[in-house]
């Protein structure tokens, strides 16, 4: 009996001995996985001190690899007094001083960048502008020229009567196409042949004896100026040279002043000040420049993920002028359909000032060709015609100056505005392009894996998320914010002045009787007031933005989605802590031991 009683207690010993061992493994293993959560290696972090290559050990405490680089920037690296780390970056390298430092500068560097890019666009809109202006401009010189020669060759005798009109119609035009007037252009053509009118009857349809010997007495050109509307001596071409410079001199004016609305639309955005920048968008842009250098990381030993650029670019533009996204695009793409349909056409203003000098001949022709039945009706009319004396008008020099012009045209400006196609185009995505400028660098690693996350080097697994203003509410960095824009007027305005810019760009591709005048237009609009939002509600629902124009109006207030880690390929919501699953595996443990203890106690 003893015997037995002696084998149970020395195999219960041997037992409770194999458990113990197997306890004691297992909280090894526990306790090595809860330290290696608490000190990831490279993948993971960049405080291992395994990992020298990426900052790590003695010269990341010692903060000597990022020290050139931070001053170089001209920022002080100053660990807090007490030995606490920055909350921002948590790196041991900077303080909440220096942080704050950062955070500055990152903001201002934003700030540099967009307005970078705002700049190099606002010049390609006003260069065109000028390019466009001055070609046109020379155009309507040579065109003037090309009369006079014709006059003085084709018809000699009209020449140094007609000379004055002739300067004076080519001026208005001029006048026209800069904005300069604001006479009616219907009204300058219809003068321009009615003062004419007497020369080409007196020189090339009065078939009288005496007609080379001086010119008509005023009271009979006044006659005969007076009766222009019903006599009609140029059939139909002076209504015909009206819409043609109505209609090109209307679209070629609007194009210009789009361009120059549009660059002082741009400039405007400008002033915008970066203070308007969420407390997140701000956070975001030191942790992906600075926050790797304030843990002690070198610059040149690590890339920042593309991912995650994007995701903080996107979402800080959205934040800033986002909204002027869409409404620019639209802009954009109705001053190139005016350029395509309206500007660089048969019918458009260089064309028309090409061939003015031919339609103002056919004119002169149809009188001419009509004469006989003309002379009826001025003789009806006026009587017979009273001549003063011959008069020298012009002297035999000055028609040698004239008959000496350039047959040749001067040559458009095609590769510049070839290039301003290119870039208008490309502008219709600008701020996504500035984005895509941004994060397209090569500092940046473009396949997310192994890179700086903005908390530490490892792969970013966020979703990136896509280009619009919407989008961004669901953007696990920078998410939009309720009434993102309701903290200025100034891009509600910008809004309400880039939506009547595009009705005033899209009216103008209209055919119409008279010029299209964008001044009053642009005055109309400003008298209706603010509220552009609902100008286009079409256009804009799909960003829901609408109301009064205050920016406030985003439609209905969507759940925010809560971010996600992956960690060895399992999901996880919110951010998992390390002490947590040391705390796990102490507990495991001491169930297991408790569990031992209860089997041997009943053994």
């Amino acid at each position: 009996m003893k015997i037995t009683t002696g084998l149970q207690c020395h195999n219960s010993l041997v037992f409770m001995c194999k458990l113990f061992v197997c306890v004691c493994l297992l909280h090894c293993v526990l306790v090595v996985n809860a330290k290696s959560l608490d000190h990831p290696d490279h993948h993971h972090s960049p405080h291992s001190t395994k990992d020298t290559e990426y900052g790590g050990g003695s010269d990341a405490n010692s903060c000597d690899s990022v020290t050139h680089y931070f001053n170089a920037l001209n920022v002080t690296v100053r660990p807090d007094i007490n030995g606490k780390t920055g909350t921002l970056c948590g790196g041991h390298c900077c303080g909440n001083d220096s942080e704050e430092e950062l955070t500055i500068k990152s903001t201002n560097n934003f700030y540099r960048m967009l307005r970078h890019h705002t700049r190099s666009l606002r010049n390609i809109l006003e260069s065109t502008a000028k390019t466009f202006r001055d070609h046109v401009v020379e155009l309507t010189i040579q065109s003037e020229n090309k009369t006079l020669t014709l006059f003085s060759q084709v018809y000699r005798r009209m020449s140094p009567l007609s000379r004055q009109p002739i300067l004076e119609f080519y001026r208005e035009i001029r006048n026209f196409f800069n904005s300069r007037t604001e006479s009616n252009l219907d009204e300058v053509v219809t003068h321009f042949f009615r003062e004419l009118f007497p020369v080409a009857y007196h020189h090339a349809v009065h078939s009288g004896s005496d007609s080379a010997k001086g010119d008509f007495h005023v009271d009979y050109k006044n006659c005969l100026m007076h009766t222009f509307e019903d006599l009609q001596p140029f059939g139909s071409i002076p209504k015909v040279v009206a819409g043609n410079l109505i209609q090109s001199i209307g679209a070629a004016t609007v194009f210009m002043t789009a361009l120059d609305r549009g660059a002082d639309i741009l400039e405007s955005a400008e002033e915008i000040n970066s203070d308007y920048l969420t407390t997140k968008c701000r956070n975001h842009l030191t942790k992906m420049h600075y926050c790797a250098g304030c843990n002690g990381i070198s610059k040149h030993k690590t890339k920042t993920c593309y991912g995650y650029c994007t995701n903080v670019m996107r979402g800080c533009l959205a934040q800033y002028v986002g909204v002027l996204d869409n409404p620019w695009s639209n802009v954009a793409e109705s001053i190139e359909l005016l350029y395509h349909n309206s500007v660089k056409t048969d019918k458009g203003i260089e064309e028309v000032i090409k061939t003015l000098d031919v339609k103002l001949s056919e004119a002169i022709m149809h009188a001419m060709e009509n004469g006989p039945e003309l002379e009826k009706k001025v003789k009806k009319s006026c009587g017979i015609p009273s001549l003063l004396p011959s008069e020298k008008i012009i002297a035999d020099e000055d028609l040698e100056v004239i008959t000496t012009v350039q047959n040749k045209w001067v040559s458009p400006p095609n590769t510049e505005m070839l290039k301003f196609l290119v870039n208008i185009d490309k502008s219709k995505d600008f701020y996504a392009k500035i984005v895509d400028s941004v994060c397209e660098d090569e500092e940046l690693k473009q396949d997310d894996r192994h890179c700086w996350t903005g908390d530490r080097i490892g792969d970013y697994t966020q979703t990136v998320m896509a280009n619009g203003v919407d989008a961004q509410r669901y953007n696990p960095e920078v998410p939009l914010e309720q009434n993102a824009y309701a903290k200025t007027n100034k891009l509600n305005e910008l809004v309400d002045k880039l939506i009547k810019l595009r009705h005033t760009v899209t009216n103008a591709m209209t055919p119409s009787q008279q010029i299209y005048d964008f001044q009053s237009d642009m005055a109309r609009h400003d008298e209706e007031g603010s509220g552009g939002y609902r100008d286009e509600e079409d256009d804009y629902e799909d960003h829901n933005i609408g109301g009064s124009g205050d920016g406030s109006g985003y439609g209905t207030n969507e759940p925010s989605i809560p971010r996600v880690n992956t960690i060895d390929g399992e999901t996880t919501t919110g951010s998992s802590s390390a002490s947590t699953q040391y705390r796990i595996s102490i507990y495991l443990v001491t169930v297991s031991i408790a569990a031992v203890g209860t089997l041997v106690f009943t053994r």
